[in-house]
């Protein structure tokens, strides 16, 4: 895996996803997740989220972990801890 850094906005979370999933970034949606990729795995799935909270400098809650099914909850997740419009 390549060396995460702390991203100013959200737009490097599909890359990062695609990253751990080991896909192209070109594949991944706002949908994209544990429903409609079978990349994304159980262990995966742990593996993203512990990415997100290196990269981005946020802490996820056990239940807002479990939450974040998709990229597009995840996004909704960072966006409100990091209290972004």
């Amino acid at each position: 895996m390549a060396e995460l850094t702390e991203p100013a906005d959200l737009s490097g979370l599909a890359g990062l996803v695609a990253e751990v999933l080991e896909i192209p970034a070109s594949e991944v949606t706002e949908e994209t997740g544990a429903a409609t990729t079978a990349a994304w795995t159980s262990l995966r799935h742990v593996q993203i989220v512990s990415c997100v909270e290196r990269a981005y400098g946020i802490r996820l809650t056990a239940r807002e972990a479990r939450r974040c099914r998709s990229v597009g909850a995840l996004r909704a997740a960072l966006t409100a801890k990091r209290g972004a419009p």
